[in-house]
């Protein structure tokens, strides 16, 4: 009877305690009146973001405390989904026309330089990324049927656009979702990134955004809101690609997929048992096999590269980023910034 009754407890048990531990506590660090889709953690202290309404800020005490502000141009306040902090400076990206990049001293919000202006009617710019030596590079949606390509050199002080003919053309209805900062990645010279829409496909870079060609996924697409939202990749073979339906973003297929050979080719993983709709996926930096995926439903985490995924919390965010020792996930969203802290 004993041997019977611990064997029929055990499982019972472990269930709990594995729900338990798994299910994570937010804490809000600052809420205000914007949404925010920007969001890069440099080190453990300095942390910035960047939103809707020029709305702006940095923490360089790990969240303790913001200094916040707001951009302003030619009498508007644009939003900001993409930005990132290189070189003591942090640099933000406008989405809709005229298409705008401020390059802004991490020490003094108030001096807000115009680096980069874009009056093309269709620009609209999604995402930023650094190179380890500090190439920027942004992408955004196709005009003059190619996908659009920002270097920025000597600091982010002069800014170039990879010219179509060196671009993939763009298939009919592929454009990009500026839903998290996250659907550009880059490790070492490599780069890539992900479109959605009518064709959801992942551009890659052998060379620091140079060069690029354009393979298939299996995502879903097809629709107007489908496709890839975010991919990160935790080294040059490995990496993972979320997203979805944006209109049924509960459905769970076809939303998760995973390359071994450096994106040339994509596999569907987790089809009906990971999580639905999300807009943003990251690698936990000290625990090579773990990722966590984020959205307005709901966070999850990966313990096996997104084979199977427990809940983290039902709270719902548009982006996250770990600081580099993987003890610390900041998550930014509608009217608030929160953190989970991991042990």
């Amino acid at each position: 009877m004993r041997v019977r009754l611990i064997t029929t407890i055990l499982p019972w048990f472990f269930t709990i305690f594995f729900v338990q531990a798994f299910h994570a506590q937010t804490t809000t660090l600052l809420e205000f009146k914007s949404s925010v889709r920007a969001l890069d953690v440099l080190n453990e202290e300095t942390i910035a973001f960047s939103g809707y309404g020029g709305l702006i800020g940095i923490s360089r005490d790990g969240g303790e405390s913001w200094d916040t502000t707001r951009v302003e141009f030619e009498g508007k306040k644009p939003a900001f989904r993409a930005c990132g902090i290189m070189n003591k400076h942090l640099y933000i990206v406008s989405i809709e026309s005229p298409g705008l990049i401020f390059k802004i001293p991490t020490d003094d919000l108030s001096i807000q330089k115009l680096v980069y202006r874009n009056d093309d009617k269709d620009v609209f710019l999604d995402a930023l990324e650094f190179t380890e030596d500090g190439l920027a590079i942004v992408m955004g949606d196709p005009t003059n049927g190619c996908m659009t390509v920002l270097m920025g050199f000597n600091d982010g002080e002069t800014w170039k656009r990879i010219p179509c003919n060196r671009m993939p053309k763009n298939h009919d209805g592929e454009a990009a979702f500026a839903a998290s900062n996250g659907n550009i990645a880059i490790v070492g010279d490599e780069v890539w990134f992900a479109t959605g829409g009518k064709s959801s496909r992942v551009f890659k870079s052998e060379y620091r955004g140079f060069d690029w060609t354009a393979n298939k996924t299996p995502i879903t697409q097809g629709g107007q809101m489908t496709g890839i939202f975010a991919i990160s990749f935790k080294d040059g073979n490995t990496g993972i690609a979320i997203g979805g339906n944006w209109e049924e973003m509960e459905n769970n297929k076809g939303n998760l997929a995973i390359t071994r050979d450096g994106g040339k080719s994509w596999k569907l993983i987790s089809e009906g048992k990971g999580p639905g709709y999300r807009s943003s996926i990251v690698w936990q930096p000290t625990q090579p096999e773990t990722c966590v995926a984020i959205g307005s439903e709901g966070i999850d985490i990966s313990h096996d590269e997104g084979a199977t995924w427990t809940r983290l919390s039902n709270e719902g965010f548009y982006t996250g980023r770990f600081s580099p020792s993987g003890s610390r996930l900041y998550l930014a969203g509608s009217k608030r910034l929160s953190k989970i802290d991991f042990k």
